[in-house]
């Protein structure tokens, strides 16, 4: 009976410690909106959050701006000063009327 117990008590452990252990090494585990980090031809290091209607960005380490998304596609993302464009997997970033500067990362 002590032995049956034993055998109980710690298949339950390793049941447990596997549940844990395989979601704890989930990627994004507990975050839906993961960060993708790039940094832009002209040099600029961007941190993205895609979150649907608008994409929170931060430019060079500062805090995070929300830019809308911009028609029904989603891919093009701005706030008139500050434009994300995401064609094919690709990202490209715009300031202003400046040509855009393709980014890599992801």
């Amino acid at each position: 009976m002590l032995r049956n117990l034993s055998i109980a008590a710690m298949s339950t452990l390793m049941i447990a410690s596997f549940g844990h252990s395989a979601s704890g090494a989930s990627i994004g585990a507990g975050n839906p909106y993961p960060v993708s980090n790039y940094t832009c031809q002209d040099g600029t290091r961007l941190a993205v959050r895609l979150l649907g209607d608008r994409a929170s960005v931060s430019v060079n380490d500062a805090a995070e701006v929300d830019l809308p998304s911009m028609g029904p596609e989603g891919t093009t993302y701005s706030n008139g000063r500050w434009t994300i464009t995401i064609i094919q997997g690709r990202l490209s970033w715009g300031v202003g009327r400046a040509v855009p500067s393709e980014c890599a990362g992801g």
